[in-house]
């Protein structure tokens, strides 16, 4: 057996397993060790070794459930992957539970249990049998480029994203994880053109930074020396101190320009924000520490009346550009410095039209900047600002200078607050659809970034309602307007009726995120990790630090192309030793996915399902969506993405319809068939979806399953203002941040008679009570006996719609 190291040793201390698995210990000796001569290890081996009947199954995978449920298992890191080891346990779960794993592994690991053996003996069992059932990698050749990629979209991918959350207050530490894991597949930096691609598009910026940097040098009192930087950076690099100085740096920079540009202006200010939280959507409040921002408000009165800065409090939609101090200049080389801006601009991306986000970090003196995009985050070169004054420069006039559209925002939608709109071509002619409302926004960076509007044809004197939906979706997916189109010219009803779709193009060109809106940044990339935890002991100030080498790739070359020899020299020196000390060198492990932005239009508006006013408008809208389902099936489409927000309800709330055909597949293509996935919205995913099981039409009716289940729970009518009433339970809230082999055991443990009754009693909300009932025969029809369904069977349907049927009628 392996032996535990001090750390593990300490964690099962710190959670002992106490009762955690007696009910396995008392159901496996009152069934299997009546008689007191029965020998537990011969036993055991029997059970195990020879082909377990589902009654063993049922009660080994009791235990390897109950174990994934101790904290002990959150607790305890992975020896054979990233995460806990509740990710492991959890796996060997769905092998076991799916025969792709043989019982007989599990043997030494009871007889410890049955004997109590020290909780260190077990989880050290644990351990061995995670290793020994490690499922065999599959021998690859490597691809030479994309094409794998493409077919791999044949076998319905998945991964999730921070947009997928439902009903969560959304606190930092919850959100802070998955957006990482979000973010570092993607994650580029050291970008050696990243300067050029950002700021090129700032007619003589290059000419500007040089006659301000050198306007800087040449008074009578300079702000500028060379080899010792600006006069007055503050030494100690506090957030206050650096937040002052740069204000009166920004200040002093804007005279400049006013003197020398007729490109000045007025409606970009600095924000300077610690301790102040930002007005959004957001669940929880946050708060940014500095960054550019639209200043087209009225300033707060702090008793500062710089001009150039804008004190009071904000609102993301605000925000032009995001940014994050740090005092230590050692944590540039560490994931917060990165997950920081990566959160606000997270926020920006779900407040504003964005095609794109910038940002920068400073840490001590030491500078990065960023670029966030619907393909990940990439980032340049880090660089002093004190040993390459004109670099820090060029940034903050860049900054200054640059329009909406270069900042990031999306230049198709066009238009002033209230009186926004859209132009696309159809049937050779322009159509200006006016944009009266957003009606959802995506929460998320690496994603689709799915914004929907109301809207209606400015040359329509009725206004009648159409929906405009833009999305970012790989290149290699089918459109979803194929999809929507082709169920439209077939008759499939309760579906979104097709208007129109297309390719977003922005001068000109296809509007995608490695191409248009990167503008060839990537052609050169270098390194992508960065050190995932902070430094134990905090260095020396940027310009002091000398950091010990250590073996990698050199450093891309400088960030400016124009300047002194003797300033790009410095730069080189402070980026190598900078860079070899902050980042682990290595090759990207995936490619960057490109993504196209779409535009789809379609003829019905409605409201969520969970905006009802009575409980008879719920049951109409999941009736009209499961036929809606049922009829896209009959024409050879697949939905595949049951969720709270694709269930639609008509405005009378007699009907129900389904939206989004992002992830819908032709049941036709043999390519998909078959293939091991994972998709959907996680929390409303099937159980046997969540193992990756081949996808099924049966996997999505019990998804439908899941949502009911958590409107009941969440939705408790309307408040005074007639506004819907959702509110956060955090045992469910927990859903949204277990991995997918957790929350299928999770579930799978909801589905237990015992377990779906206490959750029905004690859970559901006062207003959904009426619908107990139903949901009791829903969950027969689904989990006959408590158990997962193994077969298809097209009558469920049926069998369904006339359980809602039921309910309807006796609500009414």
């Amino acid at each position: 057996m392996a032996e535990l190291s001090q750390d593990e040793l300490k964690a099962i201390r710190c959670h002992p397993l106490k009762k955690g698995l007696n009910h396995f210990r008392t159901t496996f000796k009152s069934r299997y060790l009546k008689s007191k001569s029965a020998n537990v290890t011969e036993v055991v081996h029997r059970l195990t070794c020879e082909a377990p009947d589902g009654g063993v199954q049922n009660v080994i995978l009791d235990l390897i459930g109950a174990l994934l449920n101790q904290p002990a298992a959150r607790v305890l890191l992975s020896r054979i992957g990233t995460g806990p080891l509740s990710g492991d346990i959890g796996t060997l779960y769905g092998r076991l539970s799916s025969n792709q794993e043989h019982a007989r592994h599990v043997g030494p690991l009871i007889e410890l249990v049955l004997h109590d053996a020290k909780d260190r003996d077990i989880w050290t069992a644990v351990f061995d049998l995670v290793a020994r059932t490690r499922p065999t990698p599959q021998p690859t050749t490597p691809p030479p480029s994309h094409p794998s990629f493409t077919s791999s979209f044949r076998q319905t991918p998945w991964s999730f994203n921070t947009g997928g959350f439902e009903d969560t207050s959304e606190y930092r530490k919850q959100v802070d994880g998955p957006l990482t894991q979000e973010l570092l597949p993607s994650l580029r930096i050291d970008i050696p053109d990243f300067v050029d691609a950002v700021f090129g598009c700032v007619p003589q910026l290059e000419e500007l930074a040089e006659t301000i940097f050198g306007l800087c040098q040449e008074e009578d009192t300079p702000i500028y020396k060379e080899g010792s930087g600006w006069s007055k950076w503050p030494s100690n690099a506090k957030e206050g101190d650096v937040l002052e100085w740069l204000q009166e740096l920004m200040n002093r920079f804007t005279v400049y320009v006013r003197e020398h540009s007729t490109r000045a202006t007025d409606c970009r200010q600095i924000y300077r924000g610690p301790g102040i939280y930002l007005d959004g959507k957001t669940p929880i409040k946050r708060k940014m520490d500095v960054g550019f921002t639209a200043g087209n408000g009225q300033s707060r009165t702090d008793g500062n009346t710089n001009e150039n800065t804008i004190t009071r409090k904000p609102n993301w939609s605000e925000i032009l550009v995001t940014g994050e101090l740090k005092s230590n200049p050692d944590l540039d080389g560490y994931e917060k410095a990165w997950v920081d801006p990566a959160t606000y601009a997270r926020e920006v991306f779900r407040m504003q039209d964005r095609r794109f986000v910038l940002g920068f970090t400073l840490c001590g003196s030491r500078m990065r900047l960023w670029h966030f995009d619907r393909s990940g985050a990439c980032g340049s070169s880090s660089f002093d600002i004190n040993q390459d004054g004109l670099a820090f420069t060029r940034a903050l006039l860049g900054y200054y200078l640059m329009t909406d559209e270069q900042l990031g925002l999306d230049p198709t939608v066009q238009g002033p607050e209230g009186k926004r709109y859209v132009e696309i071509t159809r049937g050779g002619q322009v159509e200006r659809l006016i944009l009266t409302k957003s009606v959802k926004k995506q929460a998320a960076i690496v994603a689709r970034g799915t914004t929907c509007w109301s809207a209606y044809r400015d040359t329509d004197k009725t206004k009648k309602p159409l929906i405009v939906k833009d999305s970012w979706q790989y290149k290699e997916r089918p459109e979803e307007g194929q999809f929507i189109k082709e169920a439209t010219d077939k008759g499939v009803q309760n579906i979104a009726r097709y208007y129109h779709h297309e390719t977003v193009r922005v001068h000109g060109e296809i509007d995608d995120t490695l191409g248009n809106v990167r503008r060839e940044m990537m052609k050169a990339c270098a390194r992508t990790s960065f050190r995932q935890n902070a430094p134990k002991k905090l260095g020396p100030t940027a310009s002091d630090s000398q950091g010990a080498a250590v073996t990698g790739p050199m450093p891309p070359p400088p960030l400016l192309r124009k300047r002194s020899s003797s300033s790009a020299q410095l730069e080189l020196q402070s980026s190598t030793k900078r860079s070899r000390t902050s980042f682990q060198s290595r090759e990207p492990e995936k490619p960057l996915h490109n993504r196209v932005h779409r535009r789809i239009i379609t003829q019905d508006a409605g409201k969520d399902v969970y905006k009802a006013k009575s409980l008879k408008g719920i049951i109409n809208g999941f009736l009209g969506a499961i036929h809606g389902h049922e009829s896209l099936l009959e024409a050879g489409i697949l939905h595949r993405d049951i969720s709270i927000g694709n269930i639609m309800l008509t405005e009378n709330e007699e009907d129900g319809f389904l939206i989004d055909l992002d992830l819908a597949i032709r049941i036709s293509n043999d390519h998909a068939s078959g293939a091991p996935s994972k998709t959907g919205t996680k929390v409303f995913m099937a159980i046997g979806a969540l193992y990756g099981e081949p996808h099924s039409f049966m996997h999505d009716l019990e998804s439908f399953f899941w949502v009911l289940f958590w409107v009941c729970i969440h939705y408790d009518g309307r408040n005074e203002k007639g506004e819907p009433k959702r509110r956060v339970v955090p045992q469910f809230e927990e859903w949204n941040y277990a991995n997918t082999e957790e929350l299928a055991m999770i579930k799978l443990g909801q589905t237990q008679e015992e377990a779906f009754d206490k959750a029905v009693d004690k859970s559901f909300t006062s207003f959904c009570w009426g619908l107990i009932p139903c949901m009791r025969e829903l969950y027969q029809a689904l989990f006959p006996g408590g158990k997962r369904w193994r077969s298809e069977d097209r009558s469920l349907y049926g069998q369904v719609k006339k359980i809602l049927r039921k309910a309807r009628e006796s609500i009414a």
